[in-house]
Formats: C-alpha cells, sequence, structure tokens
C-alpha cells in the first residue's frame, strides 16, 4: 500500500512532464512509440556492427573479448566473432576442435558455404584421422547428410552404415577425412524427401518417387568439397564411394581422384529395393550386394524367396555370422 501511495505521489507531480498513454493523449502517445521505436533500432544496429566482422577485415584481442563478454558473458581472449557473410561459391573457414566419439578422437573443422547456383548458406564439417595435410592419396569420405537415418535411426536406406563404415576406416588406418555436407534427400531437402517417402509406398522406387513429384533425380554439388580440399593442402584423395556420378562431379570441380573405395554395406528388408535402385538405375557399384545367394551360387531377388527355394544343405553360416576371413555367409560385402 505504501509503494502504491509512493507512486500515486510521485505520477502526480510530474504530471505536466510525462505523457500519458490513454485514448485522450491521441498524438502523444504515438510520437513516444515511434521515438522509442527509432532508439531500439539504432541501438540493434550498434549492435549488429559490434559483434560482425567481415572477412576481409580484422579484429584484435581484446576489442574481440570485451564484445564476446557483452554478449554471453565469457572473458576467452581468443574468441573472435564470426561474419555469416559468405562470398558466393566460397567456403569460410570457422574452427577446428577436437571431438571425443564412440568410435574413437578425431579432428572436427566447421565452415561456411555459399552454393554457387542457390546462394544458399551451408555449413559443411569435416572429421580428420591424423595429420592429412600435404599428402597425397588421402583416403576422404564426401557423405551428404541424411537425417533419417542417422537422427531416426531409419532403415530405409544405407546412409548411416555407409557413414560408420567410414569413420571407422579413417580411424583403423589412422589417416583420412570425413567431409559432410548439407545435402538431404540427394539435394532435394528433407520435407521432399518425406514427400519422396510417401510416394514410395505406392511402390515406386526412389526414382520414380522423385519425378512423380517433379523432382530431379540428383542435384548435389561439390565446390565446398574442392575448396575443403584445397584448405587442408591434400594433393590427391583416394575416394570412399560407391557412386560414379561423385567421382565425375568432383573430378569436375578440379579434385585429384587418384581410386576409388568401395563402401558397400549390408542391406536389410527395408533397404533392398533402395539399393537395387541405386544400382540398376544410378549406377552406383554394389556387386549385386542388396541381392541373396544360396550355396550352390543361386540369386534370389528377396530373403523370403532365398529361403524358400535356396539350397543351404551344407551351409553352416547362418544370414548374420562370419566365417574366419569375415566373409558374410549370403548378402552384403564388407
Amino acid at each position: 500500500a505504501a509503494a502504491l501511495a509512493r507512486t500515486a505521489s510521485i505520477a502526480s507531480s510530474s504530471h505536466n512532464n510525462t505523457v500519458v498513454m490513454n485514448n485522450n493523449n491521441g498524438g502523444g502517445g504515438r510520437k513516444l512509440l515511434a521515438r522509442g521505436t527509432r532508439l531500439r533500432q539504432r541501438r540493434q544496429r550498434r549492435r549488429r556492427r559490434d559483434v560482425t566482422i567481415s572477412p576481409s577485415s580484422s579484429l584484435s584481442a581484446d576489442s574481440a573479448s570485451s564484445s564476446s563478454s557483452s554478449q554471453s558473458g565469457t572473458t576467452n581472449d581468443e574468441f573472435i566473432p564470426q561474419s555469416y557473410w559468405v562470398a558466393e561459391s566460397q567456403t569460410q573457414f570457422i574452427a577446428e576442435t577436437k571431438l571425443p566419439t564412440d568410435k574413437g578422437f578425431y579432428r572436427l573443422r566447421g565452415y561456411r558455404h555459399r552454393g554457387p547456383k542457390t546462394h544458399v548458406i551451408t555449413e559443411p564439417t569435416c572429421m580428420i584421422y591424423g595429420n592429412v595435410e600435404g599428402l597425397e592419396n588421402v583416403p576422404v569420405r564426401v557423405h551428404d547428410a541424411c537425417f533419417t537415418s542417422e537422427v531416426l535411426g531409419s532403415l530405409k536406406c544405407d546412409c548411416k552404415q555407409q557413414l560408420d563404415m567410414a569413420l571407422e576406416y579413417i580411424r583403423d588406418n589412422e589417416l583420412g577425412v570425413v567431409i559432410y555436407l548439407e545435402q538431404e534427400g540427394r539435394g532435394i531437402g528433407l520435407a521432399n524427401k518425406i514427400a519422396a517417402y510417401k510416394v514410395q509406398e505406392s511402390g515406386a522406387d526412389t526414382v520414380d518417387a522423385n519425378r512423380k513429384l517433379g523432382l530431379p533425380d540428383d542435384i548435389r554439388e561439390y565446390s565446398a568439397v574442392r575448396n575443403i580440399v584445397d584448405d587442408l593442402n591434400i594433393k590427391s584423395v583416394a575416394l570412399m564411394t560407391n557412386n560414379p556420378r561423385k567421382i565425375n562431379e568432383l573430378e569436375k570441380e578440379g579434385v585429384n581422384v587418384t581410386s576409388r573405395i568401395p563402401c558397400v554395406t549390408k542391406a536389410n528388408l527395408f533397404s533392398e529395393k533402395y539399393l537395387e535402385a541405386k544400382e540398376r538405375r544410378m549406377s552406383h557399384v554394389l556387386n549385386d550386394s542388396w541381392r541373396y545367394f544360396d550355396n550352390a551360387g543361386q540369386v534370389f531377388e528377396s530373403k523370403d524367396e532365398a529361403d524358400a527355394k535356396g539350397d543351404f544343405s551344407d551351409y553352416s553360416m547362418t544370414w548374420d555370422e562370419e566365417d574366419e576371413l569375415g566373409n558374410i555367409a549370403a548378402k552384403g560385402i564388407h
């Protein structure tokens, strides 16, 4: 009550100098609102100038530290704000850090890239094992994002398996790079990919589903890869892929591809038709990994057909076992 009384007293004593915001005030209130809006806009412009730099400008460690402290409370003298401005078809290096994972310890580098055709800014990353700078024939996997398999665990494709295989390969060989690009669904985007999945429910394969929606088969571009390879001073690469188009596109960009490392995974009941379409319609080199073989060498289109008609009479291995040489019983190639 005392506080309310004091507030009323202050309002009464300063009535002549205060603009009261009510229906009777008319233009005065609107003027005050407009003035307040202009002041806020000026403050926001000043704030943006304080924390944004262009790639061609420089910023001292002291001023960067002051700016970062005002924004987030940090006192890290090495923090330098980075601009979201990226020149056309330019890939801008942002930072590198050490990353512990369930597969091992990697170097993780972050970039920003503006696509030469779409002008959309994406953020490519690369996982590195070992010191690849200045070397030839470096094992490199160029991997495009697949939210449905890598995050949600979808079994409709082999993307997560290929990513895991590539990361394990460079770890086991103690050298290599996995470049990760934000090109979901062969470049059509996540929402369109989900729409294509819906069309596939009626029996269409991955190629026909895209075409029924008026979408291209594959619109991925790899200018960011060329720039990242140049940034790391890699002289030539041994590309981990099954896709001839990817090799051709990288060579067009100027990447020196000296050899190919197969990246063939084991199919499952949900990915069989997808892998079949990749090999038959998009020329991926999968060595019939989506098919089933029996002990007599007969080929079957499905596991059910192989179980019903296949000859496994003298074969002791089950579907998921390996022999002492690491050979898979009936499908898949490592």
